[in-house]
């Protein structure tokens, strides 16, 4: 089910990048990272702890792709406020996007027993022990050897397109609550003739809208363009 495995790490000159990942190409594994990493950033104004903790659900459509993060901080004195931003992110065929929901929480747990392993050493190096390598690179297997197919178990949520304000409501597994920001993407037909995306909380509630393209270099941006349906 998973084809790939990275690690990113929030650097205060370079920004998001990759030190570590498999199956996937470095210049992949940038993209991804930095979506990502920024991505989630942008939605949480606190800076705490608990705050920078939690997982996405992220979609890469020109690539076919939708990925699984566990985000976290580690703490690093030479870090801003004393905290280093990481993550351990899967990639997944965007086709598989229904089996990862309904599996979230096994996937999340599986990457949590990883992360206490990552120490801040490791991030400085950007160098993994080979245990810690290999047990990386075996996550995508473990994860298709434990993933299930379960019943569904779907709840209705009220969507609104931001480009026609056309109004439908979808079916989405309720198996991603817990899930701190979800990307979801709505195919053209589903509600309308548009495209569009849909940002969730942890508990699925909306948190805005936004056209499915979205370039790296705007994602800082991206609170503000945000259009919520009460607008």
């Amino acid at each position: 089910m998973a084809l790939g495995v990275c690690v990113g790490v929030l650097d205060e000159e370079i920004g998001p990048m990759p030190i570590f990942h498999r199956s996937i190409s470095e210049e992949l594994a940038q993209k991804i990272v930095m979506k990502i990493m920024i991505g989630v950033m942008s939605f949480s104004k606190e800076t705490d702890e608990n705050s920078l903790t939690g997982e996405s659900i992220i979609p890469f459509i020109g690539d076919d792709l939708i990925t699984f993060a566990y985000l976290f901080p580690l703490k690093d004195s030479r870090a801003r406020g004393g905290l280093r931003q990481c993550s351990i992110i899967l990639a997944f065929n965007a086709k598989e996007r229904e089996k990862l929901y309904q599996n979230a929480s096994n996937i999340s747990k599986i990457i949590k027993d990883l992360r206490n392993e990552i120490k801040i050493k490791y991030i400085r190096k950007k160098e993994f022990p080979k245990e810690l390598a290999q047990k990386l690179e075996e996550v995508p297997k473990i994860i298709s050897s434990e993933i299930l197919e379960e019943v569904q178990n779907t709840s209705g949520l009220l969507v609104t397109c931001p480009q026609c304000s056309k109004s439908k409501e979808i079916k989405l597994s309720t198996k991603v609550k817990g899930v701190k920001f979800i990307e979801h993407n709505i195919s053209k037909g589903e509600v309308c003739e548009h495209s569009f995306t849909v940002y969730l909380d942890s508990q699925l509630n909306i948190l805005g809208y936004e056209e499915p393209e979205v370039k790296l270099k705007d994602m800082k941006k991206l609170v503000d363009k945000l259009k919520s349906p009460y607008d």
